[in-house]
């Protein structure tokens, strides 16, 4: 039910970024990986993988089929534990970080910075970033609620948060943007 919601979000993300420099993207917990099925229509020579948890990839590939997207590299692991095997340009991570405790949501991203090369960039998206006085956006705080009932650890974290964590996983030009969608986007370059 998911992909074709991930599709758009692939189409909305590559309107956003300049993908000219990009040879190589990651999605990173990305479900069934048709995030990469919408950025790839905008350049279809970029080599993609999708990181997932076991369970998730084994069907991820069937799905990545049905979209003709047979070409994506589908690898099994688990991002707040380890990083990626490959290095790549960019590394998305998408309704990822907001679901875990802080934790690991600080691991994600401190590994998701050890899937790049040096210079890559990061995408962090989704619903739920709070400003740091946690009393807006209205959306945000809404959300917030819904994850401390749904998600054992998970809440809406603040953008003071997401603006330390990648500063410590060694990320510069921090961004914060609004996609189409209305999900926030959190976009930096790693240092090297």
């Amino acid at each position: 039910m998911l992909a074709p919601g991930g599709v758009i979000f692939g189409r909305h993300l590559a309107q956003e970024m300049d993908l000219s420099a990009i040879g190589s993207v990651i999605d990173i917990g990305g479900g069934p990986g048709t995030i990469l099925v919408g950025l790839r229509e905008r350049r279809p020579q970029i080599a993609a993988t999708l990181m997932e948890l076991p369970t998730v990839a084994a069907v991820a590939k069937d799905i990545l089929s049905e979209y003709g997207a047979d070409d994506v590299i589908v690898e099994e692991g688990d991002i707040t534990v380890a990083p990626s095997i490959g290095r790549h340009d960019l590394a998305i991570l998408k309704a990822v970080v907001q679901v875990l405790p802080p934790d690991q949501a600080r691991s994600s991203i401190l590994n998701a910075a050890r899937c790049l090369t040096p210079g890559g960039e990061i995408a962090i998206a989704g619903w739920g970033v709070v400003d740091d006085d946690r009393l807006g956006p209205p959306e945000g705080v809404f959300l917030n609620l819904t994850f401390l009932n749904l998600y054992r650890h998970g809440e809406s974290y603040t953008e003071g948060q997401y603006r330390a964590w990648m500063t410590e996983a060694g990320f510069r030009d921090i961004s914060r943007s609004r996609l189409p969608d209305g999900s926030t986007l959190f976009r930096a370059r790693l240092t090297g």
